[in-house]
């Protein structure tokens, strides 16, 4: 459990990707601070229909909400029905497209184009949206996007992403000069190797070790940790911070060696 923030009891928030990993990391810290939950998903019924049970049985107020986020109609549609019950108060925009092995050469328009809808197009709807809703209601909301340290630094095999997420990071800078004349934070976490359901199926045991390994601080995240970072920049404490790209990533960026 980490610091009381009580300005979030009563707030609205959006989570996308908000039913595994990292986003229900972060929408369970919103939702037991008293924060009614939107949890965005696009495939996994199950795992959507279970993290909805806990959060229920816990007392937090909370809804799923599925829409493919590469589909600009299916956005449009979830947002609307988020906003038949008035504006959002909190956005987090969790959810990320990649696919592993596909290096500059294997890479093809296809992969970017699929890259790019959910990265790119649906963040850039949602953000837009989402802040027109509140400028309109006189809210001065809070959003943060998740990035990763593939936006600031080269990898190979994973080119479209990396591309992807390094324009996510301009994209939020850009944005937030612009939404912050409105009252209207938005800020970025660069996060680093975590340990989640999605990042398992990804990598195999030894593979998860030696990344680990390369990170100065021995060890890879807890989702919980890199939810406790974006709680924070979402919170009042954080009211001086505008279009920060925040670094939550155990000194990865300090020794990006992953032949360790």
């Amino acid at each position: 459990m980490g610091p009381a923030y009580p300005e979030f009891k009563g707030k609205r928030a959006l989570i996308t990707g908000g039913t595994q990993g990292i986003g229900k990391a972060i929408a369970g810290r919103l939702a037991r601070q008293g924060t009614a939950v939107y949890l965005n998903y696009s495939r996994n019924d199950q795992a959507a229909r279970e993290t909805l049970d806990q959060f229920h049985e816990a007392g937090y107020a909370a809804e799923l909400c599925k829409a493919d986020l590469r589909t600009a109609a299916a956005v449009e549609t979830m947002l609307d029905q988020i906003h038949q019950k008035g504006p959002l108060d909190l956005l987090v925009c969790n959810a990320a497209y990649q696919e592993k092995n596909r290096d500059f050469f294997k890479t093809d328009l296809a992969l970017i184009q699929r890259t790019l809808e959910v990265n790119i197009l649906a963040n850039f709807q949602i953000i837009q949206k989402v802040a027109r809703e509140m400028i309109a209601a006189g809210r001065k909301g809070q959003m943060v996007m998740c990035s990763s340290g593939h936006g600031t630094m080269a990898f190979k095999g994973t080119f479209a992403y990396d591309v992807s997420k390094a324009a996510l990071n301009h994209f939020m800078r850009c944005a937030a000069l612009e939404l912050v004349e409105h009252g209207i934070r938005l800020n970025a976490a660069d996060i680093g190797w975590t340990r989640t359901p999605g990042e398992r199926r990804w990598f195999s045991e030894e593979e998860q070790n030696r990344l680990s390994r390369s990170i100065p601080i021995g060890r890879a995240a807890q989702a919980d940790e890199i939810a406790a970072v974006i709680e924070f920049l979402l919170s009042d404490q954080a009211s001086y911070v505008v279009g920060s790209l925040y670094t939550v990533d155990g000194g990865f960026v300090l020794r990006p060696n992953l032949s360790l």
